[in-house]
């Protein structure tokens, strides 16, 4: 059996997710864009005081749930959507912050025109690929990870609470998915739906956090349950001791 360092992967992860909460970056600069009408992304351009920090939080974090996920690779056992998702959300975040857009639209009357007359660069187009995997990904982490916790007997309270979140990030980033591509595809003018998508990534954020202790509260109790099982006692009769003793 392949040891999987716990602690190890539960710091990594949260520590990715205070990194991914941009939010935070963005009350301490005191909320340089239109919460509105603007992308946290745009914390990442290059013509804005806050390029630097925002991208080297992405960068960080992609960087470590890439090393989370070669740690837990070897152990992980029909689990692989969940660690292909997770990789995907990783790695399309690490490269958003090496390819940032030059200017920030919603700041910039200038940007917004070039913008809209095709003029922005390659940049512009490279960051919304980027921006496309690390949401793409964040879609699948969050429905596998409520297949996981439900193939895990979801675990009580505490991992119908992360189900929840998982389900709130798949449903808030598809509708996010959605409604910049309706306004791409039918050539009307980006309206970026900002209370959405800080609303998202304060979802993903949380599910980062939260999703690894919950699969391990649920997996115990699921181990308790089938020796119980076992033993010929109900799953009510398993002692108070047995959890602690899988630990």
């Amino acid at each position: 059996m392949v040891h999987v360092p716990y602690r190890l992967l539960r710091n990594l992860m949260l520590a990715a997710a205070v990194l991914y909460c941009s939010l935070l970056l963005e009350a301490a600069a005191g909320f340089p864009l239109d919460v509105h009408h603007s992308f946290l992304s745009e914390l990442g351009a290059l013509d804005q005081s806050t390029s630097f920090l925002a991208r080297a939080m992405d960068l960080t974090t992609g960087v470590l749930l890439v090393v989370a996920v070669l740690v837990a690779r070897p152990a992980v056992r029909g689990r692989r959507g969940l660690l292909v998702s997770t990789a995907a959300f990783a790695l399309g975040t690490l490269f958003d912050a090496l390819s940032p857009m030059d200017c920030a639209p919603s700041a910039s009357e200038v940007c917004r025109t070039a913008e809209a007359n095709g003029q922005s660069g390659v940049g512009l187009v490279l960051h919304e690929v980027t921006s496309t995997i690390a949401g793409l990904g964040s879609i699948a982490l969050g429905v596998y990870a409520l297949l996981a916790l439900r193939k895990a007997g979801w675990g009580g309270a505490r991992g119908r609470a992360v189900a929840v979140l998982a389900a709130g990030v798949a449903v808030t980033q598809s509708w996010l998915g959605l409604q910049t591509a309706s306004d791409v595809l039918t050539g009307d003018a980006l309206d970026a739906p900002g209370i959405l998508q800080r609303a998202s990534v304060l979802l993903v954020s949380l599910l980062l956090g939260t999703l690894l202790p919950a699969l391990r509260h649920a997996c115990v109790d699921e181990h308790d349950v089938d020796r119980g099982a076992r033993l010929g006692r109900s799953p009510g009769g398993v002692r108070a001791g047995s959890r602690a003793a899988a630990r």
